[in-house]
């Protein structure tokens, strides 16, 4: 699990830091990267090749996780 999840949440905290989440309404957010990627974040889905061919909790849905503990001041 640490070889697949550490480097979706390195690349997640980048998103975020280059301000690339988009909350849009709930449950919805989109993502941009090399191109946007919509995000439900209550089902964890994406509809990027990494999430829907592996399904894994990818780098998208790992920024809007974190996004919104950011906003809602949840710290783990």
């Amino acid at each position: 699990m640490y070889n697949q999840t550490i480097p979706r949440l390195e690349k997640a905290f980048k998103l975020i830091e280059d301000k690339q989440v988009v909350l849009l309404l709930s449950p919805n957010a989109v993502v941009h990267g090399n191109k946007p990627y919509h995000v439900n974040y209550v089902e964890e889905t994406c509809e990027c090749e990494d999430h829907i061919y592996r399904n894994l909790k990818c780098k998208h849905i790992w920024a809007v996780t974190l996004k919104l503990q950011q906003l809602h001041g949840v710290t783990t």
